[in-house]
């Protein structure tokens, strides 16, 4: 006897179900990674610390539960990316979570129009394209957190560029290392001299000097072009060495690659704009030059 497709469709269920509830039973092995971060004493995260977030909403709630239960490993979280956005892993699950369903629930809703439409469609059909429309949409997060994430790396380095030359002027007016350092981001606005800002004072707090606490930032957000001034700096800091000329010829560097990808940003969106510009200077010609030729046909 052929086993009917709700039945398979209810099988695949009731082993899903019995599977989740194994593994909520089941304790979970930690992940190696998170057990590193959370025991390594010289990240920046553990010298201040910080008030516990409450989830604001149902899907951060979900998504804390499964990284709970599964860790962050096997989730693959782009943290880098997250922790530029300032944003949880658990709110980033969730919102997974939120648009899995949504693209588990869209295909449930054509049987319903071919029905109302005096059709009939089977039901493995809507069933296998739901499967694949969750796969895929729970992967568009991921995608959205790597664009956001590459603006705002870029809108960093622009704010590193800037607070080069803060800190090459402070080093002018014969202030220290880690004096030129501080006053340069108290000087600066905006989210990415909050985060320097940030950096620089857990680092005080936990007894390191402020070229380190940039250059854990640097690796943490995945910003190399923060880690060479905070090198500079502390050879500085170590040695004594005087590093004007070399902090002059950073930012200068830094500026000139800046200015590079500019250029190539607008060329791009130049050669993007061929096509519609020349689409449309054709429908003006045919718009403009049809009654002539219509009357010239006519005649």
């Amino acid at each position: 006897m052929i086993a009917s497709a709700p039945a398979i469709a209810a099988g695949i269920v009731t082993g899903l179900g019995v599977a989740v509830a194994i593994a909520g039973a089941t304790r979970a092995r930690p992940d190696l990674g998170d057990v590193l971060r959370r025991v390594d004493a010289r990240r920046l995260e553990h010298f201040e610390p910080r008030p516990a977030r409450v989830a604001d909403s149902v899907l951060e709630r979900l998504g804390g539960r499964l990284l709970g239960q599964v860790g962050e490993g096997p989730l693959r979280l782009p943290r880098r990316d997250l922790e530029l956005l300032g944003r949880t892993p658990a709110q980033h699950v969730g919102q997974k979570i939120g648009f899995a369903v949504l693209g588990l629930l869209f295909p449930a809703l054509v049987p319903a129009v071919v029905t109302l439409a005096g059709g009939s469609l089977p039901f493995t059909v809507p069933a296998l394209v739901a499967l694949g429309l969750a796969a895929v949409m729970w992967l568009v997060p991921d995608l959205n957190v790597r664009e956001e994430a590459s603006e705002a790396r870029r809108e960093f380095r622009f704010a590193v560029a800037s607070y080069l030359e803060l800190v090459c002027l402070e080093r002018a007016a014969d202030a220290g290392p880690s004096e030129a350092l501080r006053k340069a981001a108290a000087i600066g606005e905006g989210w990415v001299f909050t985060r320097l800002r940030d950096a620089l004072t857990r680092s005080e707090l936990g007894g390191l000097p402020p070229w380190e606490g940039l250059r854990q930032l640097s690796e943490e957000l995945g910003v190399p072009e923060l880690g060479a001034p905070a090198d500079i700096m502390a050879v500085a800091g170590e040695e004594g060495a005087s590093v004007y000329t070399t902090l002059q010829a950073q930012a200068a560097s830094l500026r000139g690659s800046l200015l590079a990808e500019e250029q190539t940003r607008a060329n791009i969106t130049s050669e993007k704009m061929i096509v519609p510009v020349t689409a449309l200077v054709l429908i003006m010609s045919l718009y403009i030059g049809y009654p002539a030729i219509a009357q010239i046909m006519a005649a």
